[in-house]
């Protein structure tokens, strides 16, 4: 008796790969659905009239007279020890008695207005920036960024007559306070300017990021020259003319980079002509469009 062989169709089909895998979810009913709806929203309630109950509970506590009573003496038991000030020319004492922590009572660190002290400090023109911050458990720290004066001008005061004025590279004008008597008469005069004021302040002066960029540079590159620029005239801006001793005019003109060309060109021509045995100078113009850079030159006999 011959056996059968079974068709290869007939082994692939008992292969479970070739059993059907869908099997679809049981779908939810309306009343499951309703049930399921009910139950996160009544867990949602609980849930906020718990937080509801605490917040209330928490604000009753603090508003309770003993509880009252303890906050403020844990308070005043912070008195200031220490007042660490941070300051370029603003002494120590100056800071304290402008903010009125220079008294015989001593301050309650957590009592105070950070934030009034520190726009107080900064109603002055002279500072820059002003960061105040409690340093538990018993200091205070005060930390002023002063402005940094390029130049100087001269003003008349109703009550004090003339007085001097300081400028820094971005045109604030401000009476110094605290600065080294030495370090303002290096810096040099601003002339061909009107001052102006507004609501007790005086406002910018335009021109000056020019200003300062030159005055640094000549600080830095070429401190002999600099230090006898005496008056810096805004007149025919955006030139800048600047007044020495021994050069009586000299003429810069604003540029992109830096004045590193007309201040060797300018050192040039001051050595060469004292080694002529010249006195002065009258006109030194160091424009890119001067075709005569130097005029009247007197000798000295």
């Amino acid at each position: 008796m011959s056996r059968r062989e079974p068709s290869k169709n007939s082994i692939k089909s008992r292969s479970w790969k070739d059993i059907d895998q869908d099997v679809k979810a049981k779908s939810m009913s309306s009343t499951a659905l309703k049930r399921a709806i009910f139950c996160r929203c009544r867990k949602f309630a609980f849930y906020s009239i718990l937080v509801i109950v605490l917040v209330g509970g928490a604000k009753l506590f603090l508003m309770t007279e003993g509880v009252s009573t303890a906050l403020t003496r844990a308070g005043k038991s912070l008195p200031i020890k220490s007042i660490e000030i941070e300051s370029d020319a603003l002494s120590r004492e100056w800071v304290l008695n402008y903010l009125g922590l220079d008294g015989d009572e001593t301050p309650n660190l957590l009592g105070l207005d950070l934030g009034s002290l520190k726009e107080r400090l900064e109603l002055q023109p002279q500072v820059s920036s002003v960061k105040i911050a409690r340093q538990l458990p018993d200091t205070l720290y005060i930390a002023i960024q002063e402005r940094e004066p390029i130049a100087k001008v001269l003003a008349e005061d109703v009550e004090r007559g003339r007085i001097t004025l300081l400028v820094d590279r971005m045109g604030v004008v401000y009476e110094g306070i605290g600065y080294e008597s030495k370090r303002i008469s290096l810096l040099p005069f601003l002339d061909g300017i009107r001052l102006k004021r507004n609501e007790g302040q005086y406002e910018a002066i335009t021109g000056m990021q020019h200003v300062g960029k030159l005055l640094s540079e000549a600080f830095e590159i070429a401190p002999h020259i600099y230090r006898s620029w005496k008056v810096v005239s805004l007149e025919a801006l955006p030139k800048m003319i600047v007044k020495s001793n021994f050069a009586k005019e000299i003429i810069f003109e604003p540029v992109s980079t830096d004045y590193r060309r007309q201040l060797a060109e300018l050192d040039y021509i001051i050595d060469y002509h004292k080694s002529q045995s010249y006195k002065s100078i009258a006109k030194v113009d160091l424009t890119m469009n001067s075709q005569v850079p130097v005029t009247n030159v007197a000798m000295t006999r």
